[in-house]
């Protein structure tokens, strides 16, 4: 750090922190260093998070107003363990403004094609309902047909089954062994365009008489799909059927919710999730602070000598602490510039992987205001972290330093 002139202007203040910042370059780019990884988790856990909450909101949507889902148990955790019953579906078609109940049933079996033997899911609804399941956009085939009542050992499969699951992918009309059974491959479904869809894209669909062949067992429905007629008060609908199940049940034992509720509920998970993993990013950024802290500590006092000199010829102390101050700053702004670029393409790349591994289509949202907040953040805890040395150095007695 070098300077001839008793007065110090702020442009040359900043001329002065920012060669100082040149000549050190590793201990810089390791402060930096420090910045970049604290901003970068922040910006993309919280893009990443916002994208999600985006994708599922448009995805329960999709399924529009005038549906309602069953679920088993009266919470999250009890439903779990908990069954409907057998004749749900046909004890809520019955209810007054339902157009359609569809019960989806739901298995785990062993799927063997060409020597290779995986464990899949099997969805199967009542062969005369799986036309219904299409209208929702749940079951949508692409390839082939769909299931017609009369079918009997055929089988639909997702798109990410038949293609990337396996070693060979499987086509139309291709024999598959479920547990000990085979069954005849008619259709294969579309990508599914919603989050209730989804659960298709690596599955099975059957009917339900088929599924009970396959596993020797009678199935109770997973869950329930209910279509409300046109021109029906959604909420008045919704009352009906809570009350038909309550008298069938006998008792309060199942969950009815509608696709904007469940995406709700899953916004606000989406979002504690968030606030606590940049939370826990938020350390990382603590950190570098505490490295620019001992960076500068570290600084001043190979610095001692140049800072005795500058006080000698006319320095005031505020121009030694704004240089060692805007040094912390400058290292805050490349850090937080440097962080929010790569925060971007993780966030970017994470959400490309997601969606070619697991099928979860959305776009990362880097918004301005995150940008905006994770620069400021990443400036503040510069200076932060740099008033302690920044003091040190201020407070020094010309005289003392000079000698050393």
């Amino acid at each position: 750090m070098s300077n001839s002139k008793l007065n110090f202007f702020d442009a040359e203040l900043l001329h002065v922190a920012f060669s100082n910042l040149k000549s050190q370059k590793l201990r810089s780019g390791l402060s930096i260093l420090g910045i970049i990884i604290g901003i970068a988790s922040i910006v993309a856990l919280i893009s990443l998070g916002e994208g999600l909450n985006t994708s599922v909101q448009e995805q329960f949507e999709m399924l529009g107003t005038d549906t309602l889902v069953i679920l088993p148990g009266g919470g999250f955790a009890e439903s779990i363990l908990a069954e409907l019953q057998e004749d749900d579906p046909d004890t809520v078609e019955s209810v007054r403004g339902v157009e359609s109940a569809v019960g989806v049933y739901v298995s785990n079996v062993r799927l063997e094609f060409k020597d290779e033997i995986k464990s899949v899911i099997v969805f199967a609804s009542d062969a005369s309902k799986a036309k219904n399941l299409e209208s929702m956009g749940m079951v949508d085939v692409e390839f082939g047909r769909a299931l017609v009542e009369q079918d009997r050992g055929n089988i639909l499969i997702g798109p990410r089954l038949a293609d990337g699951f396996f070693e060979n992918e499987i086509q139309l009309r291709e024999n598959l062994k479920i547990n000990d059974d085979k069954l005849r491959v008619v259709g294969i479904l579309s990508r599914a365009r919603h989050f209730f869809g989804a659960m298709f894209n690596n599955a099975v669909f059957t009917t339900l008489d088929d599924l009970e062949d396959i596993t020797r067992e009678t199935h109770t429905p997973f869950r329930v799909m209910v279509k409300i007629s046109d021109g029906q008060d959604v909420d008045e609908v919704r009352e009906r059927v809570y009350d038909a199940l309550e008298k069938s049940h006998g008792k309060k034992d199942f969950q009815i919710t509608s696709p904007q509720q469940a995406g709700e509920v899953a916004g606000s998970v989406i979002g504690i999730i968030q606030l606590v993993l940049a939370g826990i990013a938020a350390i990382s950024l603590v950190v570098g602070g505490v490295v620019i802290m001992n960076t500068m500590v570290m600084a001043v006092a190979e610095r001692t000598h140049e800072i005795g000199v500058l006080k000698a010829i006319g320095a005031t102390n505020t121009s030694i602490r704004t240089i060692f101050l805007a040094e912390a700053a400058l290292i805050g702004l490349f850090g937080g510039i440097l962080g929010i670029l790569v925060g971007i393409g993780l966030s970017t790349g994470a959400s490309l992987a997601l969606d070619l591994i697991m099928g979860l289509t959305f776009q990362a949202v880097v918004s301005p205001t995150v940008i905006a907040i994770a620069l400021t953040f990443s400036i503040v805890v510069g200076v932060l972290s740099g008033l302690v040395p920044s003091t040190i150095a201020s407070n020094l007695d010309p005289v003392e330093a000079m000698r050393k």
